[in-house]
């Protein structure tokens, strides 16, 4: 594992005290992409991002791209009554708007 330093400048703007270590951890390029990765996307990932953004290598993988985030607890769900939501303009509509739509 690559251990990398954390400058301590950004804490400024952190209002009050924060309980923040002064070091931060980093996997390297081998762990952060997962086995599905082709070697050419990886390859073509380094050459586009800039050194500086490696660290955050896994949010370009394209495998990860297509996977969506597990449910949680705090996930939103909005319950509708029917299947259709109801039917009707949400603001007012000029003559011309609305016999736009109607055709």
């Amino acid at each position: 594992m690559l251990v990398t330093d954390v400058a301590i400048s950004p804490l400024h703007l952190f209002p009050g005290d924060i309980d923040l270590p002064p070091f931060s951890f980093h996997a390297s390029l081998e762990e952060q992409w997962d086995e599905e990765e082709e070697p050419e996307e990886i390859e073509t990932v380094l050459k586009v991002v800039i050194p500086a953004y490696h660290q955050y290598l896994d949010v370009f993988s394209k495998v990860k791209e297509e996977k969506l985030l597990p449910h949680r607890a705090c996930d939103h769900h909005i319950e509708l009554e029917g299947l259709l939501p109801p039917v009707g303009v949400i603001y007012a509509l000029s003559n011309h708007d609305s016999e736009t739509l109607q055709a």
